[in-house]
């Protein structure tokens, strides 16, 4: 559930600050945001009043928080909500929170009143809204602070581009790692555990395990409804262990102390330690990357005519399309990969009571336990978590054959190296992306398009030549030929026949060669206009028909043109080149 609502949260957030943000009337929006607002509740009314299993309520719940995104979705892109805020940073990323947390809490009040799990049923809607409110206030007070704090940076922090981006993401780590876990300790009503036997075998079992917590905490959110344990904080001064009242009641003292071993088990195979670093990890990655990927996308889209919508007055970055790429990788990332590992380290963890314990035995009961109290959900699907069934079946497979273990925790280190290995690859290779040029090809690439939409509506003479020289540059040869060959059909351009014929002579693709048509323009090129240009295409044109013998002298007379006209021909050391190549080979 927290994993949950987190990633939706994230996305909500990254989608509502990073969309282009247009002026809107609050007029024009306000009544279109009741109608959705009304469609949204008579949704979610109508699926929660549907529901009849505990299974039906839980895939309902799911179904329900990804319609909530794409009606938030709704807001940002079709009603233009963040440009009501365009002014004001803060104000706007706050804005974008609560629209988002207000469809949250729409579908947990219905839910409060349809709720199937045995435990949740007699709680007061009042309780349910605000336990569910109250699991995101440590993620959201650091988060709130250093957007404070950064919208002030024009003042107190003037950092801009990649090295500001970096220094957002160390103060807003190191504000999570020193912060979130005090504060859930505060806004999850936690308590310590009374001194009690059972507190005294945790406590020795602590020991035994070298594993140092801060506290040992009764954890009572949801009026003590839980039935599941955490450990939270990354540091050990910082690090407590949560029991919730609901397990305690439902639990004996053997099958809680199988519950602690899991969650030693998370901080012993340090866990925490690398969630954080595939936080970290995504971010430098989306830092390094997503530009140069995006500038890729833009450089090489195989339909530029389609990217003709961008402005020909100045070219800039889509920032739409780029914030829908970036929310969808953070889909792919968390959702899936970061699902691969959470799945994995549960089991890991789940392995680590069996192997400290001896026996997993009281864990299986106590999982047992947990499904008949919640409602018989041992088949239940989780993105994170192996179904219940499953946990316990690899569970008593351990038991009877312990290589399982070796095997698992073999294949976790295997699969965490790839993961490290991938990462650092990608991140040497996008740190040593020649953006400037991916950039350039970039303007190009959707200037051509530009073109191509330009054509289809005002076919002109002048558009085609630019349309050839254009995929010229861009390496597309076969498509400057068909435009040269246009011009052509209705007027003879001496420049078109020089660019027609040295493509012609030198294409990439061996196959668009055809070294006696290029001779032919080349040579009706120079005759037409003679220019060193001309004479350079024409001199490489004889001399891949074999007559090194003329090339030698058509660069001769190239560079001697180029040296009389420095303004005109700039680089004349190509021209010398050019030269030494064709009369070398007379020789």
């Amino acid at each position: 559930m927290l994993y949950t609502d987190a990633i939706y949260l994230i996305l909500a957030l990254i989608l509502f600050s990073g969309w282009p943000a247009e002026n809107t009337s609050l007029r024009e929006v306000f009544p279109l945001f009741l109608l959705k607002e009304g469609v949204f509740v008579f949704i979610v009314y109508f699926r929660f009043r549907r529901t009849r299993s505990v299974k039906d309520f839980l895939r309902t719940q799911a179904l329900l928080k990804f319609l909530a995104f794409l009606f938030f979705a709704l807001d940002v892109i079709f009603l233009g909500i963040p440009g009501l805020f365009r002014d004001f940073s803060f104000f706007r990323d706050l804005a974008g929170l609560f629209l988002f947390l207000h469809y949250l809490f729409i579908l947990w009040l219905t839910a409060a009143f349809y709720e199937k799990r045995n435990t949740f049923i007699k709680l007061s809607p009042s309780s349910y809204v605000w336990s569910n409110f109250k699991f995101l206030f440590p993620f959201l007070i650091p988060w709130g602070l250093v957007n404070l704090i950064f919208s002030l940076e024009g003042r107190f922090l003037p950092l801009k581009g990649l090295s500001g981006e970096f220094v957002y993401l160390g103060i807003f780590l190191g504000t999570l790692i020193l912060f979130m876990a005090p504060l859930a300790v505060k806004f999850w009503d936690c308590h310590p555990l009374p001194e009690s036997n059972l507190r005294h075998q945790i406590e020795a079992y602590l020991k035994c395990q070298r594993t140092k917590i801060r506290e040992i905490l009764l954890w009572e959110s949801f009026s003590g409804r839980l039935l599941t344990a955490g450990v939270i904080g990354v540091l050990p001064p910082f690090r407590y262990l949560l029991l919730a009242t609901g397990l305690l009641a439902a639990l004996e003292e053997a099958e809680i102390l199988s519950v602690v071993a899991h969650e030693v088990g998370h901080l012993r195979k340090r866990h925490l330690l690398w969630l954080l670093l595939f936080f970290v990890l995504f971010s430098l990655l989306v830092y390094l990357a997503f530009y140069p990927a995006f500038l890729a996308f833009l450089a090489y889209f195989p339909f530029p005519e389609l990217l003709a919508f961008l402005p020909t007055e100045r070219f800039f970055l889509p920032e739409a399309l780029f914030t829908l790429g970036l929310v969808l990788a953070v889909v792919l990332y968390f959702r899936f990969l970061l699902g691969f590992f959470l799945r994995n380290f549960e089991r890991q963890a789940d392995l680590y009571c069996l192997e400290s314990l001896g026996t997993a035995k009281g864990l299986i009961r106590a999982f047992q336990k947990i499904a008949a109290l919640s409602g018989h959900t041992e088949d239940l699907p989780s993105w994170h978590h192996f179904s219940i069934r499953e946990r316990i079946s690899f569970l008593q497979a351990a038991e009877k054959d312990p290589a399982l273990i070796k095997n698992h925790h073999r294949k976790v280190r295997l699969w965490l190296s790839f993961y490290l290995f991938v990462s650092a690859l990608l991140g040497v290779f996008f740190w040593n992306v020649p953006q400037e040029e991916l950039e350039e090809r970039a303007k190009l690439h959707i200037f051509y398009g530009m073109l191509k939409h330009d054509f289809r509506l005002f076919p002109e003479l002048k558009t085609m030549e630019e349309l050839g020289n254009l995929a010229y540059e861009l390496g597309k040869e076969k498509e400057a030929l068909l435009w040269y060959k246009k011009v052509l059909e209705e007027r003879s351009l001496p420049e078109v026949k020089n660019n027609m014929a040295w493509i012609l002579i030198t294409a990439r693709d061996k196959s668009l060669r055809d070294y006696h048509a290029g001779l032919l323009l080349a040579r009706a090129a120079t005759a037409e206009k003679l220019l060193a240009t001309h004479l350079d295409t024409l001199a490489e044109a004889w001399f891949a028909n074999g007559n090194p013998d003329r090339a030698c002298i058509y660069a001769s007379l190239a560079l001697e043109r180029a040296l009389k006209a420095p303004d005109f021909y700039p680089n004349p050391d190509y021209y010398r080149s050019q030269k030494e190549k064709f009369c070398h080979a007379t020789r």
